[in-house]
């Protein structure tokens, strides 16, 4: 299959390209940085382009690099990209920076819209486009901690809705990835990012069937409560 990673640089989206490449699949690796990271220098066969989620006409342009490369249209587009930042660990809503919420929603919400629907005409008729978002996104779910990252990740899940709503030759997820032992997550960790990266290649080769019907799934293709 044609596959696309977005936020390819570190953690799971790394994990990803990885297990997907070495698993016979074409792999297009989407990364925050213009050059290619030393991360993923080292994989043979692979495109690496900048994709920087909060930059409509770069990842407009990173569809076009992709198109090259596969030569037709992509089978799954899984968007890792995402922000917790470093004040958003210790300030409660009523004292977070509106910056940091503008920052966090830029990248986690808007930036979930701008890969869609960029990506979106570049999808084979039934493709699938994953949107990796997090758990704590259901409205009754509610909590003190990491606030800008909760409220911008409820929006980013509901993405997937929306599309789904709207659109019905391509099928949209958004996914809950596990507490993973990363840069972002190693605080509350409780699996390595391998293990996520192993269950969705499963997802994808169509080992553990999903529906768009339960469209917010957790990493195991289960489906969250919204």
């Amino acid at each position: 299959m044609n596959i696309i990673v977005i936020g390819a640089t570190q953690g799971l989206g790394l994990e990803l390209v990885k297990i997907f490449s070495k698993n016979g699949h074409k792999v297009a690796a989407g990364t925050a940085e213009l050059q290619t990271p030393a991360s993923l220098a080292s994989i043979e066969g692979i495109l690496v382009f900048p994709s920087d989620v909060t930059n409509e006409e770069q990842v407009k342009s990173g569809v076009s690099k992709c198109a090259e490369f596969f030569g037709e249209k992509a089978d799954v587009l899984i968007n890792v990209a995402g922000v917790l930042l470093p004040s958003d660990r210790v300030n409660n809503i009523q004292d977070c920076d509106v910056a940091v919420l503008r920052k966090s929603f830029e990248v986690n919400a808007i930036g979930a819209i701008i890969v869609a629907k960029s990506f979106y005409p570049a999808m084979k008729e039934g493709g699938r486009v994953f949107t990796v978002t997090s758990e704590g996104t259901g409205l009754k779910s509610c909590g003190t901690w990491i606030p800008c990252y909760a409220l911008s990740k409820t929006a980013a899940t509901k993405v997937s809705g929306v599309f789904n709503a709207s659109v019905t030759d391509v099928d949209f997820y958004s996914v809950h990835p596990g507490r993973m032992n990363t840069e972002m997550g190693r605080q509350t960790a409780q699996i390595e990012a391998t293990e996520t990266a192993e269950s969705l290649l499963r997802v994808v080769n169509g080992e553990i069937p999903i529906t768009r019907e339960n469209w917010y799934i957790n990493y195991k293709g289960e489906p969250m409560e919204l």
